[in-house]
């Protein structure tokens, strides 16, 4: 079987909404970690452990996507439709659905993702207490310094930014953090009591002017800055309101940051 971190969150989180051949096949598996369960339409479904793809036997057709994807929005794909067009569904317990399918196009815009032909569902994983040298980086700085964390995608930065906010907000002497949660997967998982406001669903750089201007923060944190010139221009404000900010990116080396 599964550590109990793992075990929570593949058989408690995710199996459910799978056809019971495919979830009964992942269970004799009996794996000790999983990182990620890609989901194919006709083709083979795998899942990542430690690194590895493991193939499975188990093959999915049209009604069986469907009525995934539809269990996932909880009946409604509608409601969806908007994350669903920016490629994702985030489920309820903070676990992102990478979608790809047909995408039609109206003004160099999605409108809409039709015929889903493969899911790919990351595993997160809760490890409190990585993130210790750098919370001795901010302190060095009196938390008055921010800090962008950078690594190639699945690395595990939305772990490390979990660690980090149930560091800064608990204990004894919390900082007060703002949460800009724009997809759902940050807060879903942090510890109770802490001292942190959560900004759910707003677009980061919408979350950050709020945050910074309303919430008096010590710390605003938000995962995955992009190119987004609006969301530069609310991270110089929030720094010249004198709010530092911890953040994530996509990036392999310094020169592509």
């Amino acid at each position: 079987m599964t550590d109990k971190k793992t075990d929570s969150i593949l058989y408690g989180s995710v199996l459910h909404y799978l056809p019971k051949t495919l979830a009964d096949e992942i269970i004799c598996l009996s794996l000790h970690k999983a990182d990620e369960l890609r989901l194919r339409l006709g083709g083979a479904c795998s899942i990542t452990s430690d690194g590895k793809s493991i193939p499975l036997d188990t093959r999915l057709d049209r009604a069986d996507i469907d009525a995934i994807v539809k269990k996932m929005c909880d009946g409604s794909v509608y409601a969806y439709r908007e994350t669903i067009n920016n490629g994702y569904i985030t489920l309820k317990s903070g676990v992102r659905v990478g979608i790809c399918g047909r995408a039609v196009i109206e003004n160099g815009k999605i409108h809409g993702i039709y015929d889903i032909n493969a899911l790919c569902i990351r595993i997160p994983h809760d490890i409190n207490g990585i993130g210790e040298p750098i919370i001795k980086l901010m302190k060095a700085s009196h938390y008055s310094e921010g800090v962008l964390i950078y690594s190639a995608p699945g690395v595990g930065k939305t772990t490390l930014l979990r660690s980090l906010i149930n560091s800064l907000a608990g204990g004894d002497k919390p900082k007060r953090g703002a949460v800009i949660d724009t997809r759902g997967e940050l807060c879903c998982r942090l510890e109770g009591g802490l001292c942190v406001d959560i900004l759910s669903g707003y677009p980061k750089a919408i979350g950050i002017e709020i945050a910074a201007r309303t919430l008096n923060p010590d710390i605003i944190v938000c995962d995955e800055i992009g190119a987004d010139t609006t969301e530069a221009a609310a991270i110089k404000a929030a720094h010249n309101c004198g709010v530092p900010l911890l953040a994530s990116s996509h990036a392999k080396s310094l020169p592509e940051l």
